[in-house]
C-alpha cells in the first residue's frame, strides 16, 4: 500500500509467495486478481456522492454568493500537451440576451463543419501545421485548410502561432469539449 491509501501497481515479488517461501500456483493468483477485479467492480457500481449531483448539490449550497440561476461548466485535463483547468459560471439573464445568443451562434456556426470538427479533433492531441493537415488527409489542399482554419480562428477557437503551427486557444479546451458533452444524446 502506498501512503494514501491506493494500492502501488509496481509488482511485490514476496506478493507471489506463500508463506513457505514457494511461489503461488497460476489458479490461486487467478483467483486473487478476479476477487480484487470483483470488489473494484462492485465499489464502482455503489451509489455514492460523487455519482449524484454533487455540482448542482453545490450550487444550492453556495446559492446566496450566485446570481439567481445560474449555469456553470468545468473540466480539469490534459489535452495537446498542456495541461487546462477551466470553469465559467453566467447568470441566466445574460446567457437569454439576444446579442449572447447571436455571438454565441457565430462561434458555434464555426463549429458545424465535419472538417472542422476534424481538425479540432486532431488539433486536441497537438498543435498542427497545414502541411501536417493535409498530410493526414484531414484536408484535401492548402487552400481547404486556410478556409476551415480562418473560419475556426476567426470565431476564436483556434489561434496560429509565429512559427505557422495552428492550436486550440487555451482558454477554449474545456468549452469545446463542454459543447461536445452537452450536446451528447442524454
Amino acid at each position: 500500500m502506498m501512503d494514501d491509501g491506493f494500492m502501488s501497481s509496481t509488482p511485490d515479488p514476496q506478493r507471489d509467495t506463500n508463506s513457505s517461501g514457494q511461489q503461488v500456483g497460476t489458479e490461486e493468483r487467478l483467483a486473487a486478481v478476479e476477487a480484487r477485479v470483483e470488489a473494484l467492480e462492485n465499489a464502482a457500481s455503489e451509489p455514492s456522492e460523487a455519482n449524484g449531483f454533487w455540482v448542482v448539490d453545490t450550487l444550492h449550497k453556495q446559492r446566496d454568493q450566485l446570481p439567481e440561476g445560474s449555469v456553470i461548466f468545468g473540466g480539469d485535463l490534459d489535452a495537446a500537451g498542456g495541461h487546462y483547468s477551466y470553469q465559467w459560471q453566467r447568470p441566466t439573464e445574460v446567457l437569454t440576451d439576444a446579442n449572447q445568443w447571436a455571438d454565441s451562434f457565430e462561434r458555434l456556426t464555426a463549429l458545424a463543419h465535419p472538417v472542422r470538427g476534424a481538425i479540432l479533433r486532431r488539433l486536441l492531441q497537438s498543435s498542427a501545421q497545414v502541411s501536417d493537415l493535409i498530410a493526414e488527409e484531414l484536408v484535401t489542399s492548402t487552400s481547404t485548410a486556410y478556409h476551415h482554419l480562418n473560419a475556426l480562428s476567426q470565431a476564436g477557437w483556434i489561434k496560429k502561432s509565429g512559427s505557422g503551427t495552428y492550436e486550440i486557444a487555451p482558454t477554449r479546451v474545456i468549452p469545446l469539449l463542454t459543447i461536445i458533452s452537452a450536446s451528447e444524446d442524454h
